[in-house]
């Protein structure tokens, strides 16, 4: 068995044990859902990096008229145009159409309901000014930039570094918005068709944008599921083209939920997911296989997760502080179906 503070090595029954298992497991759950965050549970997270640390995030909004540092991506021009009051303002943009104070409420939301999702804090503070990309204080912060002419995006964000303690990184945390885009305060509920301009043009609701983009600041990565906030490209094989843009967006679904606590907390389950893809199956088995074998340290997370305490009978898991092959034999069971939890 596997604790906290020691390893054994089980014997050639388990390797067949679970030769046998993975065989059949590997078909056994479709449809995974990808939970996809940078760190898997670990590190890229603001403040302590062990998890399940939670985190006290400062943000602002950038100086106004502050440049673009030789990190940002290539194709961007112009200076921050937030705040500047100038026609091309998006605060300005929206508050003429919402009343004042419209935009910033917006933001609000957005960080709040993070907040509400995980171990994490946000503290408004004031900027220290520094080009994008140039300065690591505070942890995020917000402006808005010319992305490129035809670039459809309207904002980018970038991540946390290893963590803020030990490696400050001063690109991490910046977001920006494309002030060549469309932005409105969609009046619509959750789920509501997003309204568009003049001509049809598509219309960014500014709350959506922001809680995708504040959500890759805090370390959460793109995910294939099609209605989550976080739901993006992939790869060449999932470009995001799936992904429903045309609908108003402002409720984390359960893959944002999973991705952002693997980094931040609370604990998550002990229900065998030690691979961190919303899923039980093979890649779970193999994980424990190799925790028992001594050919993996579990961090945090996956200890909590594979900690199911054998409940062979179908019975709510019990952890017990340990990984025996019980648990494996649990995480196997559960990802053939025979057993839930």
């Amino acid at each position: 068995m596997l604790t906290q503070a020691q390893t054994t090595r089980p014997g050639t029954r388990l390797r067949h044990v679970l030769l046998v298992a993975l065989v059949a497991a590997s078909t056994a759950i479709p449809g995974a859902r990808a939970c996809t965050v940078y760190g898997k549970g670990w590190g890229s997270k603001w403040d302590n990096p062990v998890w399940p640390n939670n985190a006290v995030i400062t943000w602002s909004f950038m100086t106004p008229g502050v440049g673009l540092g030789p990190s940002a991506p290539p194709a961007w021009s112009g200076t921050n145009t937030l705040g500047t009051g100038a026609g091309n303002d998006i605060r300005v943009l929206i508050d003429n159409v919402h009343g004042a104070g419209a935009f910033d409420a917006a933001v609000l939301r957005a960080f709040a309901t993070w907040a509400a999702a995980a171990n994490l804090q946000f503290t408004q503070v004031a900027d220290q000014g520094g080009d994008f990309g140039t300065v690591t204080a505070p942890d995020i912060r917000i402006g808005a930039f010319s992305f490129g002419a035809g670039d459809p995006a309207g904002g980018a964000g970038f991540g946390p570094p290893g963590d803020d303690i030990n490696f400050p990184d001063p690109l991490a945390g910046d977001l920006a918005l494309n002030d060549l885009n469309n932005f409105n305060i969609d009046p619509g509920n959750e789920g509501d068709p997003l309204q568009t301009g003049p001509g049809g043009i598509y219309l960014n609701d500014i709350e959506g944008l922001l809680l995708h983009e504040i959500g890759h600041t805090l370390g959460v990565g793109h995910t294939r599921v099609t209605d989550a906030v976080l739901c993006g490209y992939l790869a060449p094989s999932f470009n995001g083209q799936l992904c429903d843009y045309t609908h108003v967006n402002r409720v984390l679904e359960a893959d944002d939920l999973n991705a952002v606590r693997n980094i931040y907390g609370p604990a998550p389950p002990p229900d065998g997911d030690i691979s961190f893809d919303c899923t039980v199956d093979a890649a779970d088995a193999l994980l424990a296989n190799r925790i028992l074998l001594g050919l993996l340290a579990p961090n945090g997370a996956q200890f909590t997760r594979a900690d199911v305490a054998s409940p062979l009978g179908g019975a709510l898991p019990a952890p017990d502080g340990q990984i025996t092959m019980s648990d494996l034999i649990a995480i196997m069971r559960k990802g053939l179906r025979d057993i839930t939890f």
